[in-house]
């Protein structure tokens, strides 16, 4: 998918956004941020390509569970960041830090 075409989407999603029901609306951005993040190469993903694996496991992941699950939650936790933050993370630090606060409730 190009990026007029994600453009295009995230334009229709602001001009519904008060017509959807529910968490349609939020679920179609993060949809759209997860498809566009997938697209994009991490910018850790050379000087540190296992970063979400050692997270995961760090967190009790087994080694296999995070092999398997590290590229999806990987996705997904840059997904949810640039929801909240309006920005790309620039480091997996930048994932960590912010799970750390704004999910896990760490001060």
């Amino acid at each position: 998918m190009n990026d007029l075409t994600n453009i295009e989407r995230a334009q229709f999603l602001v001009a519904v956004s008060d017509m959807g029901e529910g968490d349609e609306i939020p679920e179609a951005c993060f949809q759209l941020l997860s498809e566009t993040e997938s697209e994009v190469e991490a910018p850790w993903v050379r000087s540190d390509p296992f970063a979400a694996e050692r997270y995961l496991a760090a967190r009790g992941a087994t080694p296999k569970a995070a092999a398997a699950n590290a590229s999806e939650f990987e996705v997904s936790m840059r997904a949810l960041y640039a929801l909240a933050t309006g920005e790309r993370a620039q480091s997996f630090q930048d994932l960590a830090d912010w799970i750390a606060k704004n999910v896990d409730g760490a001060q």
